[in-house]
């Protein structure tokens, strides 16, 4: 499996896409990279504290992050943007660090941190 170095998991993330909802948080990521099926959504944290209410928008799919598996893949195909929505408190103005760990088919397993602000 190839490991991806986390220069280009950043290239995932929709710039400036951070911002608060009615129910919480939300933010973009799009595929620049290369097909991929993801097969798990595993930890997710903004600025260390950890959030397990997180669902994917793909298209016109609401995927929750929980029923996403090897099982139940959900595939990220180029050029693809996934909208992902975070219910629970919104998001102080200001900078934010954000920490995804997923697994991918193809991949294995992908940390990606991005810095943004709302």
């Amino acid at each position: 499996m190839v490991k991806v170095p986390s220069f280009l998991l950043k290239k995932l993330y929709v710039k400036k896409s951070l911002k608060n909802t009615d129910d919480g948080f939300e933010f973009s990521l799009k595929n620049v990279l290369a097909d991929a099926t993801l097969v798990k959504l595993g930890d997710f944290k903004v600025d260390g504290k950890p959030y397990t209410d997180v669902t994917l928008l793909v298209g016109d799919k609401e995927i929750p992050a929980t029923e996403i598996s090897a099982s139940n893949p959900l595939p990220f195909p180029i050029k693809t943007t996934a909208t992902v929505k975070v219910k629970g408190e919104k998001l102080e103005p200001g900078s934010h660090t954000i920490e995804i760990i997923c697994g991918s088919k193809e991949y294995g397993e992908l940390r990606i941190t991005i810095k943004d602000t709302i």
